[in-house]
């Protein structure tokens, strides 16, 4: 069994190596290193078909195979000197050390000084001691040995295992000069422990990292690392603002986010969920693998669950180890080995969220995540600009259905929420309620194709529907060649009446003009009858949920109806209670009282003729300065 034999102030430990072993300060790593020069994610150690691999995660100060850097991967041999911050290791690949490999077994501890390790050799005359670790530069221990620059301003700690961990076998030391390095490499040391996670990790063990700001130059001049990572996230912003800034479909701009970040994540696949308008739950909107391929790719809801309620991201080097403790079976099933799943936030609003995973053990680093979260919060804002959009849209679409409904400002006051749109009716103690049609239309069709006779209908209600609006009345319904309108519902003035009528000798007058334009095409003249009352009614909105139309019901809509079919070409028939509210401002003519259907008692009717001369009253004049007083 493939060992570490790892070295700190507190002593040494044996740890028997995973196929995958990651390592680093954070506890979500299988071996965490409670050392301060250590990263959160330093390296990770790996078997495969040819012995164990070390991959370093592009730690800050990091990691050194037998003095050597390592750039990228190196294999492991028997015998390596793993050097990690302030911690040191040996790779033992199953085959143990022994005194012709020059070394002894490590003890359990370093020893004081004076009290022999096990198996050490006697104290020589004269012997120095190794050189213990000073300043900021790391000293040789062996004659010709490399120097080495210090990383970052910290205590490089030497190459050899001069300690009593792991006794040298040199000439002239023995177990006092052992001793006295062990003291120094404690010194050195004080900050590092070593824990094995063996137990099953909850979620809430794992990496959870929101969006850091940009830090002032001055706190990071010093810090190249954090440079590099800050001018990525600048780099990459400006990548995804270019090529996704202006896009307004959600689905391209989907898409675009992934392809974006495919080309600086080594993520296999991903996915984006955005929340429903309807449900609120995370529904996939978008999903490509590392080829552009689109496919179904099937997630954990443990992790989707965990990211979404907590607002916090998620990186996993070992999907399944992280997330044995809650059941995560399908991250086995579904090959999922590393992923970074991050939230689309908008001010603290969970929006969706971003996946991406791949089948390779530890595939992904903290950079990746500084970067994903990055491209994540400017996703978010190009997503709810979309939103915002599309809401945009569709209240010019409903203001637009509306506008043809009633007049704009009635269509104004609907879409910015002043007036409710709800199924059910409520009583209007007082409505005018507005009816026109053509008389002859039924002859007139009789002897007319169906598409002039369309043509004709729509040209007509255009200069109808258009005076209607000028007045402010609402269009209820159309009624073959008839118009119904009201005065009252949903908007009431205190001078509905008036409108209505006004209205109604404004159609006459368009009328004709309309009728010019017919009789110089040959085409036979229109008339209309216009009928008006006011009353009680119910109004509101009726329908199933979903379509519903504004209209009202009751007594006072049926006798508009019938004093429109009493009307003649050209006549505007009045009710007795119509006009009562018109206040002298009509010339009209009381007619016969007419026998309506339904009603009892014949009604008095009154039609129209003009609207009454207004009289001038004459203004007081100030003599001096010629003002109106």
């Amino acid at each position: 069994m493939a060992r570490l034999v790892l070295s700190t102030a507190e002593g040494q430990q044996t740890i028997e190596l995973r196929p995958t072993n990651s390592i680093g300060r954070h506890p979500s790593n299988t071996i965490q290193l409670l050392d301060r020069i250590v990263s959160k994610e330093h390296c990770i150690v790996e078997l495969r078909a040819d012995g164990y691999w070390l991959r370093d995660l592009g730690s800050l100060n990091g990691t050194y195979i037998n003095n050597e850097r390592v750039r990228g991967e190196q294999p492991l041999k028997h015998g390596d000197e793993i050097i990690m911050g302030s911690t040191r290791a040996r790779f033992d690949d199953g085959r143990g050390f022994s005194v012709g490999d020059g070394f002894q077994p490590p003890p359990p501890a370093w020893q004081p000084p004076g009290v022999p390790g096990p198996g050490a050799a006697s104290p020589q005359p004269g012997a120095a001691a190794p050189s213990p670790v000073s300043g900021d530069q790391y000293v040789p221990t062996t004659p010709g040995a490399r120097q080495q620059p210090a990383i970052a301003g910290v205590p490089r700690p030497p190459g050899q295992f001069g300690t009593a961990a792991f006794p040298l076998q040199t000439p002239g030391g023995g177990a006092a000069a052992a001793a006295a390095a062990a003291m120094a490499q404690a010194q050195a040391l004080a900050s590092s422990r070593i824990d094995v996670q063996d137990q099953q990790r909850a979620i809430g063990t794992q990496i959870a990292a929101r969006q850091k700001g940009f830090l002032p130059f001055d706190q990071v001049a010093a810090e190249p690392g954090q440079l590099r990572a800050d001018y990525e996230r600048l780099r990459l912003s400006h990548e995804l603002s270019r090529e996704i800034a202006l896009e307004r479909d959600t689905s391209t701009l989907l898409s675009k986010i992934l392809q974006s970040i495919f080309k600086f994540v080594r993520a296999d696949r991903g996915v984006i969920f955005l929340k429903s308008d309807e449900t609120g739950n995370l529904e996939p909107r978008t999903s490509l693998r590392r080829d552009g391929s689109e496919t179904a790719i099937v997630v954990s809801s443990t992790i989707l669950n965990h990211v979404q309620n907590e607002r916090a991201a998620v990186l996993t080097h070992d999907a399944a180890m992280d997330f044995a403790a809650s059941k995560g079976k399908s991250m086995i099933l579904n090959r999922i080995s590393s992923a970074i799943v991050v939230p689309l936030l908008h001010n603290e609003e969970v929006l969706g969220v971003l996946w991406l995973d791949a089948e390779s053990l530890a595939q992904f680093q903290p950079k990746d995540l500084e970067i994903v979260t990055g491209v994540a919060a400017q996703a978010s804002m190009f997503i709810e600009n979309n939103a915002l959009a599309k809401k945009i849209e569709r209240e010019i679409v409903t203001r637009e259905r509306f506008s043809r409904l009633v007049s704009p400002n009635i269509a104004d006051r609907i879409a910015n929420g002043e007036l409710e749109v709800k199924k059910g009716g409520e009583l209007v103690k007082e409505c005018t309620v507005f009816n026109s049609d053509i008389r002859g239309f039924t002859r007139m069709s009789d002897h007319t194709a169906p598409e002039i006779i369309v043509e004709m209908l729509n040209e007509y209600f255009e200069h109808m529907v258009e005076t209607l609006f000028k007045y402010e009345g609402t269009l209820d319904k159309f009624m073959g060649d008839g118009l119904m309108a009201l005065w009252g519902a949903p908007v009431v003035h205190p001078d509905d009446p008036i409108r209505a009528v006004q209205c109604g000798l404004e159609m006459l007058k368009v009328l004709e003009e309309f009728n010019k334009g017919r009789t110089t095409s040959t085409l036979p003249p229109l008339s209309i009858g216009i009928g008006i009352h006011t009353g009680p009614l119910v109004a509101g909105y009726i329908g199933s949920s979903k379509s519903l139309s504004y209209t009202v019901i009751g007594d006072t809509a049926n006798t508009s109806a019938r004093l429109c079919s009493h009307a003649a070409g050209g006549q505007i028939i009045v009710s007795e209670t119509a006009q009562a509210r018109l206040g002298g401002r009509f010339e009209y003519e009381e007619l016969p009282p007419a026998k309506l259907k339904g009603k009892e008692k014949p009604m008095r009717i009154f039609n129209i003729k003009k609207a009454a001369p207004l009289v001038q009253v004459p203004a007081e004049i100030d003599e001096k300065t010629g003002v109106n007083l």
